[in-house]
């Protein structure tokens, strides 16, 4: 094969799941009738159209201030932007971030968020600790960084976020950056208070030792694109959490870096917009990185991600979060009575990560894989198959992740379809 001299780290990179299967199912739908199309609940986005306040918004802007959209915006991005994000991240999470010097906007979402934040921190061969299943592209994404990842299976992922015996063991002198975030995708975990005092305790224990060797402190990047369906409670805070050593306070502040954006609140998906809040020493370098890597993120982006932090939006996120978790209810009632199916129901997100490894023996039988390929062939509902949320984690291979964002009509046609599948496997 000729060298094209392509990079091993880009050699490396699995293909995208997400957008593979997308693709996949465009192909098989070219080829079917009207009735045998595949339903689609592989991608994580909902069906409810983005609130036309937004599209409104950038509308006026064109109309009225057309030099904004059109010339350079500052890196951070508009000082009007950074004052209703912090506005809004108080609201919501009742943190204070200055947003002259603790905010920045990144284009490509809060991948390139995470982006920004990876090329700030990650030096070669640095480690990122993560609990699994969890998002798919972290893997990939430290590994095109030169960091190495270090993931933590958690058995019992639907009700806990990381086992802190565990992490203990896997911190070492090259640990950089521990991922956490609420509504995990895919299990829907959110973080306690209770579990992060004691996630806490084990970074800033580790961090006190580690400063007064003179070794960089360990960072939390806390995740969270689903922050809005979170529904019954504020989310719990790890920024303000605080351990006593030798007479000193020290605190989570100085080690957490938060990152969202609109998109899964607001179905703003194309916008590609996402957020930093960190302390000003980190915003500050992470400008200088993103200058370097893309400029600013779109102006578009930035006007209307400004609309969707008025406060006002904040309703409209709630009622999209709580006709997201009906119809996932509905979705669930309407898949009880399938023998030896599992169906738990997720504490936060829109996400629904079914067990069918009961039927795992039968479905290998009949030459599939795993349970989202027998799913995908026999029933024509495209999911997320789990072990691509833990890798070489051979307990996840006949869970699905399947998306509840989608109509009523959809789903229940997908919940028949699904059924039908399993009972004949029965």
């Amino acid at each position: 094969m000729q060298n094209l001299g392509i990079s091993q780290a880009a050699l490396n990179l699995r293909e995208s799941i997400t957008h593979g299967t997308k693709a996949k199912i465009l192909e098989l739908n070219k080829k079917s009738s009207a009735d045998d199309q595949v339903i689609d609940l592989s991608i994580g986005t909902l069906d409810e159209k983005t609130n036309s306040g937004i599209d409104d918004a950038v509308k006026s802007y064109i109309s009225n201030n057309a030099a904004i959209i059109h010339e350079f915006a500052p890196v951070k991005g508009f000082p009007f932007l950074r004052k209703s994000i912090a506005e809004r991240v108080k609201r919501l999470r009742d943190i204070s971030f200055n947003p002259d010097t603790e905010i920045m906007v990144t284009p490509g979402g809060i991948k390139g968020a995470i982006t920004v934040v990876f090329h700030t921190l990650l030096n070669p061969d640095d480690e990122v600790i993560y609990p699994v299943p969890n998002w798919p592209h972290y893997a990939d994404m430290i590994e095109l960084h030169l960091g190495k990842a270090k993931p933590i299976y958690v058995k019992d992922f639907y009700n806990q976020a990381i086992d802190v015996v565990e992490l203990e063991k896997t911190i070492t002198d090259k640990t950089k950056i521990i991922i956490l975030g609420d509504c995990l995708n895919p299990s829907g975990k959110i973080y306690t208070r209770d579990e992060l005092e004691s996630i806490s305790k084990v970074i800033l224990t580790a961090n006190t030792e580690r400063l007064s060797k003179g070794l960089s402190p360990i960072y939390v990047l806390f995740d969270c694109p689903y922050e809005s369906h979170i529904l019954n409670n504020k989310p719990a805070n790890i920024s303000n959490i605080t351990q006593q050593f030798k007479d000193q306070t020290h605190s989570m502040w100085d080690y957490t870096i938060y990152i969202t954006g609109p998109g899964k609140t607001y179905g703003m998906h194309g916008d590609r917009s996402g957020y930093i809040c960190a302390s000003d020493k980190l915003i500050k370098v992470m400008e200088k990185v993103q200058v370097n890597l893309n400029s600013f993120a779109s102006t578009y982006a930035q006007i209307a991600t400004h609309e969707a932090m008025q406060e006002y939006m904040d309703d409209v996120a709630k009622k999209r979060a709580v006709v997201a978790r009906q119809n996932m209810q509905t979705f669930i009632e309407d898949l009880k009575n399938c023998t030896g199916l599992e169906v738990t129901e997720p504490e936060g997100g829109f996400f629904l990560f079914l067990d069918l490894s009961k039927y795992g023996d039968k479905i290998q039988e009949l030459g599939f894989d795993s349970a989202d390929q027998y799913l995908l062939e026999t029933a024509k509902v495209a999911s997320i198959g789990g072990m691509h949320f833990g890798e070489n984690i051979d307990s996840l291979r006949h869970y699905i992740r399947m998306n509840c964002g989608r109509d009523p009509v959809t789903l229940k046609a997908a919940a028949a379809r699904i059924k039908e599948a399993l009972q004949k496997l029965n």
